[in-house]
């Protein structure tokens, strides 16, 4: 089980930093990371200093940006992201196609987040912009709570229940999705949105959620109930 009570300071604030400069197009100057990460100088700099001499940032005349250094970490990963939306990609598809609504695939992003690593954009004028590439919380969505509840090993949902981001309420909704096999949400991501989701696998291992998304108003639990029957068989026949 991940305990989040044990963790190094300066490895946090290491991968803080390179989450930061991500976020920024342009190089970022020290004194801007200080205040935006609420870290002192003197601290910042040794941190960005060392990241620099192994090259995972670079340090410019104008600040900060990451370091080539970072792409040779991420091949496999891509590599594997790749593969995921090589081979679900036809089922989000069809997924948008047949409901109108944005349809997605995400993998689970530690213990707290789960990432989109692929959407499709329904043609429902109400339905939301791809949001490929952003971080969710695993409370707040059907996706995060389905990688929570489906998690074999449970290490998700104890993680959580020890940090006490879990509720009675949360830990029953969490018992249903176990007992039905997909995720239906009202509301909890955003407002007047309601979500579906469904578990992928491989070799019996939960790898990845097909999900899609529209107004609560049109998306009812029977409609939502209904497409998760359809696209699970359609999920099993890719297994």
């Amino acid at each position: 089980m991940i305990n989040e009570t044990k963790k190094i300071q300066s490895v946090e604030r290491t991968f803080l930093i390179l989450e930061a400069l991500a976020a920024c197009e342009n190089a970022v100057p020290l004194q801007q990371l200080s205040e935006e990460l609420g870290i002192n100088k003197t601290t910042l700099h040794g941190l960005l200093n060392t990241m620099a001499a192994m090259g995972y940032i670079s340090n410019t005349s104008n600040g900060y940006r990451l370091g080539l250094r970072l792409g040779e970490l991420s091949r496999s990963l891509e590599r594997t992201y790749e593969e995921l939306r090589h081979k679900y990609t036809p089922l989000i598809r069809n997924m948008a196609t047949t409901t109108g609504h944005t349809a997605y695939l995400a993998v689970p992003c530690g213990t707290r987040e789960y990432i989109y690593i692929e959407a499709i954009e329904g043609e429902n004028p109400l339905t939301i912009r791809s949001p490929r590439g952003k971080r969710e919380g695993l409370t707040t969505s059907a996706i995060g709570k389905l990688f929570v509840a489906l998690d074999e090993e449970q290490d998700l949902r104890r993680s959580l229940r020890k940090a006490e981001k879990l509720t009675p309420s949360l830990e029953q909704k969490l018992d249903k999705i176990v007992h039905q096999g997909y995720s239906i949400d009202h509301g909890g991501a955003q407002e007047g949105l309601s979500c579906m989701s469904i578990p992928l696998y491989r070799d019996g291992k939960l790898i990845a959620a097909a999900g899609m998304s529209g107004p609560t108003k049109e998306l009812t639990t029977p409609k939502l109930s209904h497409y998760a029957y359809i696209f699970q068989k359609k999920s099993v026949e890719m297994e």
